[in-house]
């Protein structure tokens, strides 16, 4: 069977599976479209165009893919109970929405993404046969294309075809399909975010502590301890933390440092997981934390750890992430190498001063901030000063 040009396909975004290409062999073009698989063996329609005119060749095939479907009205629906939402698109997200599910938490991931799917990408698969990965790959790259005319940037792009790409995962693991389609290769960019230093964030915490003695309104306070909490463990600066309940931490023994106690998290319902542990830097448990706990003395294991008498966590984060960047820009610290530093920056902060401190520690530095090595290389230290020292020593050791 003779090979396609790949250089010579050609596809149509707003007509699914419609597209042109040539055979090696031949020099005119051909077109092809999916009719379904009880009309042609492959599933596809497909004839010479008989011009080499790439111009000649697309008019051609959009007047024949349109005359085809008048035709042929109503004979290449596919059964209702064969569909991409029924058998791949709803099983997922029932089992996404039903994983995630927490009476404590408003926001649920499986809602978010079912919601994505349906005010966006269902056009591109709703009425196509999740069996054919050749029509499969299609609607991906319709999907993209059609993204690309929103003026939406790669970067947004990969989080709508991660939607698709779990979609698909866990369509194979359930035997619904034997593979995924192919998926465009995209240019993500991301955005480096340079880290505090700790001196700076000391500052941050001393202008707090002067602005509650001024105006006597603890929130100040514990906007402070929050600050406190998330640079202390691998925590994602967020709502995240501000969820995070008295039964969830515990203070264990280290035998081999018996003075020493060890406070461990246990945080639910994450980016990645159900269920993350973490363990809390030893200057943050010993001088921070009984100072925290102590603050709302009559608190029960059910009550939030932080803002215990805030009930809108969502609003609350708002309000923190403007106090902490209006005093960061105060104290000329917000801006960086031409970059901002929100309050997520704080990550980026712990995350280095660990693998500072310890580059052999890299995978479990990686473990408790709940993310991979190679995203910890990605997003935090390949455009780092840090890393770029540390290249330094192993390229010029000292003898």
């Amino acid at each position: 069977m003779s090979k396609i040009v790949k250089q010579s396909v050609k596809k149509f975004p707003h007509s699914s599976s419609l597209k042109i290409f040539k055979f090696e062999t031949s020099k005119y073009y051909y077109y092809s479209f999916y009719v379904g698989t009880h009309i042609t063996k492959s599933g596809n329609k497909e004839a010479s165009l008989r011009t080499s005119n790439v111009k000649v060749a697309m008019k051609k095939a959009k007047e024949i893919f349109n005359e085809w479907f008048i035709n042929h009205n109503g004979e290449t629906k596919i059964d209702k109970f064969e569909t991409f939402n029924s058998k791949i698109a709803e099983p997922y997200f029932k089992y996404r929405i039903r994983r995630y599910f927490n009476p404590n938490k408003k926001e649920n991931p499986g809602k978010r993404d079912k919601q994505k799917y349906y005010n966006f990408m269902i056009k591109f698969f709703e009425q196509l046969d999740y069996r054919n990965n050749d029509l499969m790959t299609t609607a991906v790259e319709d999907l993209v294309e059609n993204l690309r005319q929103d003026k939406k940037t790669d970067n947004t792009i990969s989080k709508y075809l991660n939607v698709v790409s779990n979609m698909f995962n866990y369509a194979i693991k359930n035997g619904v399909i034997k593979s995924k389609p192919d998926f465009p290769r995209l240019k993500i960019i991301n955005q480096s975010r340079p880290s505090y230093f700790n001196d700076e964030l000391n500052k941050i915490s001393r202008r707090l502590e002067k602005e509650y003695k001024k105006t006597e309104n603890q929130f100040y306070l514990e906007t402070k301890d929050y600050i406190n909490l998330i640079r202390s463990a691998g925590f994602r600066p967020g709502i995240e933390p501000l969820r995070i309940k008295r039964f969830q931490y515990r203070l264990i023994t280290d035998k081999k440092l018996p003075n020493e106690k060890v406070l461990v998290f246990s945080i639910f319902n994450t980016k990645t997981k159900p269920k993350h542990q973490l363990v809390c830097h030893p200057y943050f448990t010993k001088n921070i934390f009984y100072e925290i706990e102590s603050r709302h003395p009559n608190s029960t294991s059910e009550d939030y750890l932080l803002f215990p008498n805030e009930n809108n966590r969502e609003k609350l984060y708002q309000k923190i992430s403007k106090i902490f960047t209006r005093i960061s820009k105060e104290l000329g610290l917000y801006y960086r190498n031409g970059s901002t530093r929100p309050i997520y920056s704080i990550r980026h902060t712990f995350i280095k001063n660990r693998y500072a401190e310890n580059p052999q520690s890299l995978e479990v530095i990686a473990r408790q901030s709940n993310t991979s090595t190679k995203m910890i290389h990605r997003n935090y230290l390949d455009e780092d000063d840090i890393m770029m020292i540390e290249e330094y020593r192993k390229m010029y050791p000292k003898k």
